[in-house]
């Protein structure tokens, strides 16, 4: 373990640093991360992840101490884990974020561009209060900070995983190319608010935040604090149709495409007759025979240390005391 410890006055954090983040960048980017934080003045501690579930594990037991923060520093991957561990513990502490991965897409929805705005961040120690997603299947469930999906996002996934020596800013791009070749659709129901969809799809996406794959809006207005979540489906579509739609959920200029259908709602039912795979937060999820899937948003569930001076802003000195209040 290793410790560093700023002055006072900023948000008191556990940074939980994932080195094998952007292929490697998170162990180079340590010494900077270290240097950033104490000349801002925040207290910290630095602990680097050792293996999968890692992050979660130290974000959990960091936030049941009461711990006022803690930052995931590395891709959405990490933050994922991080928010799954703080939203587990049921705390008030917050989330914070150092951009490292190779979407960066939940940085997008709280409005943190890059790691030099991620530092200023931490140091202001404004808090933003977000919705949380949360997916539940048969003998299992799990949060969600940005979206989950089933469709040819799981396929992107699974390319991406395979990608080798791609630059970072075409991985996505490369991924969903390879994916186009390869996927089928796939039959699927969608219940909400009494309405029930029926059809082939290309894509069921659910969304709290406006984008996925680092530049692909797939809900273009979806907002992370109205207490509901976006719903985008893509319908079968053939190889040179759906060549055609990339680009346009690219320009978030899809949502008028017949093809598409936009729902918002605060719950979701996805069904299939055959075993569902998905996405959570670009995490691939296999668990066996699952034929249903329930998703719905937790309102307001999530604070996070990000540049905001609305209603929701709050003081982070005020904040971090009232985390280490006893209960009554």
């Amino acid at each position: 373990m290793s410790e560093e410890t700023g002055t006072a006055g900023a948000t008191e954090c556990l940074v939980v640093l994932n080195p094998t983040a952007g292929a490697g960048a998170g162990a180079r980017l340590r010494g900077e991360i270290e240097r950033e934080l104490r000349s801002r003045g925040v207290p910290f501690e630095l602990r680097a992840t050792t293996s999968h579930g890692h992050a979660r594990e130290l974000a959990a037991a960091a936030a049941a101490a009461g711990i006022p923060a803690v930052v995931a520093a590395g891709g959405d991957g990490t933050i994922h884990d991080v928010a799954c561990g703080i939203l587990e513990a049921a705390t008030a502490t917050r989330l914070g974020t150092i951009p490292i991965g190779r979407g960066n897409d939940f940085v997008k929805v709280v409005g943190i561009a890059g790691r030099a705005a991620a530092y200023a961040a931490l140091a202001a120690g404004r808090t933003r209060t977000i919705d949380a997603g949360r997916v539940r299947w048969q003998n299992g469930a799990e949060f969600f900070v940005n979206g989950m999906g089933t469709g040819i996002d799981v396929e992107v996934v699974r390319q991406i995983l395979r990608a080798r020596n791609v630059p970072r800013r075409l991985v996505y791009i490369v991924g969903l190319a390879r994916a186009l070749l390869r996927y089928r659709a796939i039959p699927l129901a969608v219940s909400v608010d009494g309405r029930r969809i029926e059809k082939r799809v290309m894509t069921a996406t659910v969304t709290n935040g406006s984008c996925i794959g680092g530049n692909f809006r797939i809900c273009p207005t979806a907002r992370p604090d109205d207490g509901m979540l976006d719903l985008c489906l893509i319908d079968e579509v053939g190889l040179l149709s759906a060549a055609r739609l990339a680009p346009k959920v690219l320009r978030a200029t899809h949502a008028d495409d017949p093809a598409v259908t936009m729902v918002r709602a605060a719950s979701f039912t996805i069904e299939s007759e055959q075993p569902l795979v998905f996405q959570i937060d670009g995490e691939l999820r296999e668990p066996p025979g699952v034929l249903r899937l329930l998703v719905d948003v937790l309102p307001g569930a999530l604070r996070v240390l990000a540049p905001h001076t609305g209603p929701d802003a709050v003081d982070d000195a005020a904040a971090a005391a009232a985390v280490r209040q006893p209960s009554a």
